[in-house]
């Protein structure tokens, strides 16, 4: 069966959700245990939404101990999946399988933002990721353990193009000609890989007159990355939701808007930041994702890590929404006092900007009151007023809170080819945060004086 029909309605999204949890039941031991205390899913629609908001929220730490065949369901076991991992930025690498038609309509549905702004051809949009998102490793889940399709040696498998794609990691002036050579009307890729194309086109006194739309997504646009885009093109950036878990979540229509939600194949919910009651419309929540398509390994009720404002409820079902308001950012793009106090990540990221001018930077939380600042300034010869920066931190977080400030030759992207500005590492232990320390050269920081 072809999942992208390309005029057909998808089925009614509850009666989706309650296949997906009767499914999960009865097939993933995972799910079974978990919702055992809840009993059967009721049959009336009103009923179903309130039984299923009692679910527990679950997250990636959740699974952190759970064997693959305890989460993927047995109905599966024996066909050919596709194998994806999250980057690992949170300290918990995750993996999911998903049938091969589902992968492939995750990668189309990455195309509504650009029929949604007028375009007709697909052939017209092009894509800004790492290469490396493309290839997707086949394997089958069987005899409790993950076995290769051929031999001992994964299989990979290159997604359907449905559009060209640039690797976002070449170098500008590279993306800069294929791009060129290409002509799209619409591009969608990481935010820091456009900021740095448009930066490296504004020098250059280059143009790419065919442009007419930009999303970027899987990191946050800052005002001074909208700035430069705005320069480059001479019109303003929208944004599109996304992750490895879910694949397309959403875009915004207009700059700077609401972010229209992919309702018809997820279910969106808000949970309080402190606690798991659902939240109100308006208020900054947690965002909760039900997959309504992945049977394979189920994802109901996922704390995607993500703050939002949420929209209106949707009709059918008071406690899901069709709208975000507006994104605050990923739990660890964002930082805490001592006192536990969230502190916003425009904030010290306007802060940043104002104190560092020109640098390049990333501020990491390693925990509660203590902050490493790490900067390259932008020439050789070029001087960072730490102090402007310290005070303005301080304003900012309060006392008592120690900043170390670590200068150094390159701001790296992680492995996943992303570029944040702002992490959290209070909340990570065990391997995973030696390993981000690491990454992140971190692991001299007794070496590195404080200020």
């Amino acid at each position: 069966m072809d999942l992208r029909p390309t005029r057909g309605a998808m089925p009614d999204p509850l009666a989706l959700l309650r296949e997906r949890v009767t499914s999960a039941i009865a097939g993933v031991p995972f799910y079974a245990g978990l919702y055992a205390p809840f009993g059967r899913p009721p049959d009336d629609d009103a009923e179903f939404v309130a039984w299923f908001a009692q679910l527990p929220v679950i997250s990636r730490v959740d699974f952190e101990d759970v064997v693959d065949e305890d989460r993927v369901n047995r109905a599966h076991a024996s066909a050919s999946l596709i194998r994806k991992q999250t980057s690992g930025s949170t300290g918990i690498p995750f993996v999911l399988f998903i049938d091969e038609r589902v992968a492939s309509f995750r990668s189309w549905r990455f195309r509504r933002p650009h029929f949604d702004a007028g375009e007709t051809s697909p052939q017209s949009l092009e894509f800004l990721f790492p290469e490396r998102f493309r290839r997707d490793r086949q394997v089958r889940v069987v005899a409790e353990k993950v076995t290769t399709e051929v031999g001992r040696k994964a299989v990979t498998r290159a997604e359907k193009s449905y559009s060209t794609l640039t690797d976002a990691l070449k170098a500008p002036e590279q993306m800069y000609k294929d791009l060129s050579a290409k002509a799209p009307a619409t591009l969608i890729g990481y935010a820091s890989s456009i900021v740095r194309l448009s930066e490296w086109m504004a020098t250059a006194g280059k143009a790419l007159p065919s442009v007419r739309h930009i999303w970027t997504t899987s990191e946050m646009l800052t005002p001074e990355g909208r700035s430069i885009i705005r320069e480059a093109f001479g019109f303003e950036a929208h944004e599109a939701y996304a992750s490895v878990e879910f694949g397309f979540m959403g875009w915004q229509p207009e700059a700077g808007g609401p972010f229209t939600l992919d309702t018809d194949r997820l279910v969106f919910e808000g949970v309080g930041v402190a606690s798991l009651d659902c939240s109100d419309a308006g208020e900054v929540s947690r965002v909760v994702v039900s997959d309504l398509l992945n049977d394979t390994t189920p994802l109901l009720r996922y704390d995607i890590g993500d703050f939002a404002t949420m929209g209106a409820p949707m009709a059918n079902a008071p406690s899901f929404y069709g709208r975000i308001d507006e994104l605050r950012g990923k739990s660890n793009d964002s930082i805490c006092d001592m006192a536990g106090r969230r502190i916003e990540p425009f904030a010290l990221l306007g802060c940043l900007k104002e104190t560092l001018g020109a640098a390049q930077y990333r501020l990491i939380c390693v925990e509660r009151g203590l902050l490493v600042l790490q900067y390259r300034p932008a020439r050789k010869t070029a001087t960072v007023r730490l102090d402007a920066v310290m005070t303005g931190l301080r304003a900012i977080v309060g006392e008592p809170i120690r900043i170390v400030a670590q200068e150094v030759p390159a701001i790296r992207r992680e492995n996943s080819g992303k570029l944040r500005p702002i992490i959290d590492l209070s909340t990570i232990k065990g391997a995973g945060r030696e390993r981000l320390l690491h990454d992140l050269h971190l692991a001299g920081l007794e070496s590195v004086a404080a200020s």
